[in-house]
């Protein structure tokens, strides 16, 4: 113990550490070789300062502490310790390579006990100090850092799950300092290889790209072995682990992810899917709308997602392993998520296509000969877009492939751009569309629903900066697709019945989370879509809608353009009035236009 001890050092000598020992188990102070009273050398800055304990198992430190005098700040005690943490100098006084993960702050006599945690904000991973209501017991410090056995293994909750899974392994594997789809994949694929390999996992990568950095494996080894697995697995974890990747992807993956709300809204717009519906999502992402077919109580095995980059593959099929519980090599590679390239063919006795397909206006990704034999290349009588370079239009395929893909009284149900409905370049696609499909509804979005990075691409081209205003179509296909004659003369002008439509207004300002101002906008439009499947017709629409975040503003209300009169549907829309609310929604333009 070094001596010319300063004043607090010494209460905590004589005082503090005695009562760890005799209250909570932790070695007395006279156990050199586990305790370690202002010895470890950590640099800060330009210097080196030393903490004033710290605590070692086995030759691995789990325990710090950062004594002050009365008086003096417990935040500003509570910041040095972290400082400690984060540049503890592992390689030289840390058997494996780990840093402490737990500390405590003296202010004269009062003890205060803290967790080193992670969290993410945006695309970073920011740590921070979690104070614990009471001192650990030594005995339930080392189990919960890893180095002994609980007689009973931790359960998760989503929160917990979270905080001690998501966020741990996001800080084992983010070796810059951002958050990258690298580390997102990288996260996802460890669960995944928990859940296939069971103990193990140190065999698969991975883990094994870790190889390098030893005190990330043995955070990975800990991790898992205090965890109950089976126990924990679940529709509550999954969906903690989707909301997970919602933020990643809006943070730093420069891809569309579908707001989880827009999603729902889709799903019951649907309606009736239950455990005999056979759903599939050709281009799955992270798998939200899969997840949302199974929460509507779709069956395992009568679902199917496809996508052919590793990342959204390996987050749809890390998401259904937990939702379903399951575990082992055999039913992991049974799950219904496929990586390929959703334009090959899927089958065409679908009951429900759902999603929100590529909108690019080059397709990139080969197997052109194969996907000809089911879908037409010259379906706009121009073939190959030569300004593109000779490519061909992935959106095209993709409206097509949807339509395909359903059987005959199937459903298809698509987040669209707006200019699908409206532009003159896409007259091919609607005029396929309305020969083969009875459009049931169609529902307009605000702009900035849709997240993204700025190397996003845009329908018609190029690096996508601004919101794209996007819009959802829901119909029934009433016959199979004519090979000779796949468009043919009939558009969405001249439908001879009712179509539901819709339009979301803009908020008045779209500050934080989207799902906190479209939610109750999809709300609204999804009563009145009731009423009209029942009735025909709408209710008036003349409550305000307040969103969680601006309570206190005067919010707009959503009213859907009205039905026919009647039943007799020559005209989806044969006059444009408008129901009677405090604020009127206008239908957007393009929307205006089909029926005009």
């Amino acid at each position: 113990m070094p001596k010319n001890q300063r004043p607090e050092i010494a209460y905590l000598v004589q005082n503090i550490l005695p009562l760890m020992a005799a209250q909570y188990g932790f070695p007395a102070p006279e156990d050199e070789e586990r305790v370690k009273i202002n010895e470890i050398p950590v640099r800060i800055g330009s210097g080196t300062k030393k903490p004033d304990t710290v605590y070692y198992h086995n030759g691995v430190p789990v325990f710090l502490i950062e004594a002050k005098k009365e008086g003096k700040s417990e935040e500003e005690a509570v910041d040095q310790a972290l400082s400690y943490i984060r540049g503890f100098p592992v390689k030289k006084y840390s058997k494996d390579g780990v840093k402490p993960r737990f500390f405590a702050v003296t202010i004269g006599k009062r003890v205060a006990c803290y967790a080193h945690q992670f969290k993410i904000e945006g695309d970073n991973l920011k740590d921070w100090s979690e104070k614990l209501e009471a001192p650990l017991h030594f005995s339930d410090l080392l189990v919960a850092c890893g180095l002994a056995v609980a007689e009973k293994k931790k359960i998760l909750s989503p929160e917990t799950f979270c905080k001690e899974v998501i966020n741990e392994l996001t800080a084992v594997y983010k070796l810059g300092e951002r958050i990258t789809p690298e580390v997102v994949k990288n996260a996802s694929e460890q669960i995944l290889a928990f859940l296939e390999y069971g103990r193990d996992f140190t065999g698969h990568r991975p883990y094994l790209d870790l190889e390098k950095h030893k005190d990330r494996q043995a955070a990975t080894r800990r991790l898992y072995d205090k965890i109950d697995w089976q126990a924990s697995l679940g529709s509550d974890i999954a969906r903690t682990f989707r909301s997970y990747i919602l933020r990643a992807f809006q943070g730093t993956l420069n891809q569309y992810l579908t707001e989880q709300s827009v999603i729902a809204f889709m799903a019951n717009l649907v309606g009736g899917i239950g455990p005999k519906t056979r759903v599939i999502d050709f281009e799955c992402g992270s798998g939200g709308f899969l997840a949302a077919a199974i929460e509507q109580g779709a069956a395992l095995e009568n679902i199917l997602g496809v996508d052919i980059d590793e990342l959204p593959y390996t987050i749809a099929k890390t998401y259904l392993a937990l939702y379903f519980k399951k575990t082992g090599k055999a039913e992991i590679d049974a799950l219904p998520i496929r990586r390929d390239n959703g334009l090959l063919y899927c089958g065409k006795d679908w009951d429900l296509v759902i999603g929100n397909p590529a909108g690019s206006d080059e397709y990139k990704h080969g197997n052109e000969i194969e996907i000809g034999k089911h879908l037409n290349f010259n379906l706009n009588k121009k073939g190959k877009k030569k300004e593109k370079g000779g490519k061909f239009s992935e959106y095209n395929f993709s409206v097509q492939q949807a339509l395909a893909s359903a059987k005959v009284g199937g459903q298809i149900c698509l987040v669209l751009p707006e200019g699908f409905f409206s532009n003159s370049q896409d007259d091919f696609l609607r005029k396929f569309t309305a020969k083969h499909c009875r459009v049931l509804a169609i529902v307009s979005l605000p702009r900035g629903v849709f997240k993204k990075g700025v190397s996003t691409l845009r329908h018609v081209g190029g690096a996508q900066v601004a919101s794209m205003k996007m819009s959802i179509l829901f119909a029934e296909k009433v016959r199979e697709v004519d090979a000779a004659d796949p468009i043919g003369n009939d558009d969405f002008s001249s439908l001879g019945y009712p179509v539901f439509l819709a339009s979301a207004e803009e908020p008045e300002s779209k500050s934080g989370p989207v799902c906190d101002w479209i939610e109750p906008r999809l709300a609204a439009v999804l009563e009145q879509w009731k009423e009209w499947r029942q009735a025909q017709h709408l209710k008036p629409a003349t409550a305000k809608i307040k969103t969680r975040d601006r309570a206190k503003r005067k919010k707009p209300t959503i009213a859907p353009l009205p039905g026919p009169e009647g039943k007799t549907g020559k005209r989806a829309v044969s006059e444009r009035g408008r129901v009677q609310s405090k604020t009127e929604t206008k239908i957007s333009k393009g929307l205006q236009d089909i029926f005009e």
